[in-house]
């Protein structure tokens, strides 16, 4: 073979074999990224009672029992039963939910930095979001009726599937669309907005008939809860949660 044309085949292999060896590499990077966001750590149980279990994004039934410092991820879904009741807290601001009895919750949650996103989604039932002060991202929660923007608010969430959705305003506001009309309305403390099937919203002044007990308040003794965990840099840090 032409020493010239022996030189050019030799080099047009390096170049291809340079290529497959990037096309690999990004393909590995690719894959680590996805799986470092599915594994995304959002939120940590901070108590349980009675029948509490939660599902990974890719299981179909809830066969994990949830129990105190159980970790969620993104695209996790917890679910209570009858006479059940669970506490989660966000691992970014320690703004937390309730949920009580025959509720399922879908935590979706993107990092930026030091914060995350929270999108939250239930179908029916009752919940309650205490949300930092001082809250790190966005908090949403979205039902089959409405949804719910909120900044730094204590409020709860009852989700009825023929009535529709009663939020209670604690302190703060809260930002209440009803899905089906796109309509509008601001809940601030002492006022309950209600988004109904037929799309209509409205805001009342709160019966405090109306409001559910708050399973955690009469709890007198302060207890603290310690996770460790790992950063993207592989550094070792201890959350310790103090809640009543």
């Amino acid at each position: 073979m032409n020493p010239i044309k022996s030189r050019m085949y030799m080099w047009n292999n390096e170049v291809i074999m340079k290529k497959i060896a990037y096309f690999f590499i990004i393909c590995f990077l690719l894959a680590g990224s996805i799986l470092n966001a599915a594994d995304q750590k959002i939120a940590m149980i901070a108590k349980v009672r009675g029948d509490v279990t939660f599902r990974h994004s890719d299981q179909n039934t809830f066969k994990n029992q949830a129990g105190t410092g159980t970790v969620l991820v993104d695209g996790d879904v917890i679910k209570t039963g009858k006479d059940s009741f669970v506490a989660l807290i966000f691992l970014d601001d320690k703004s937390q939910v309730k949920l009580l009895e025959n509720c399922d919750l879908e935590i979706r949650g993107q990092k930026v930095r030091n914060r995350i996103n929270k999108d939250l989604s239930m179908n029916y039932g009752q919940l309650k979001a205490e949300v930092s002060k001082n809250m790190k991202g966005e908090f949403r929660i979205s039902t089959p009726t409405s949804v719910a923007s909120v900044k730094g608010t204590d409020f709860w969430i009852l989700s009825h599937p023929i009535q529709g959705d009663m939020i209670i305003g604690l302190s703060g506001l809260v930002e209440l669309m009803n899905q089906i009309t796109g309509y509008l309305t601001t809940v601030g403390p002492n006022q309950t907005g209600f988004s109904l099937t037929n799309g209509d919203v409205n805001t009342q002044t709160t019966n405090p008939d109306d409001i559910p007990k708050d399973e955690m308040t009469d709890e007198k003794e302060l207890q603290q809860l310690r996770i460790q965990f790992q950063n993207p840099q592989g550094e070792t840090k201890n959350i310790i949660i103090d809640y009543r």
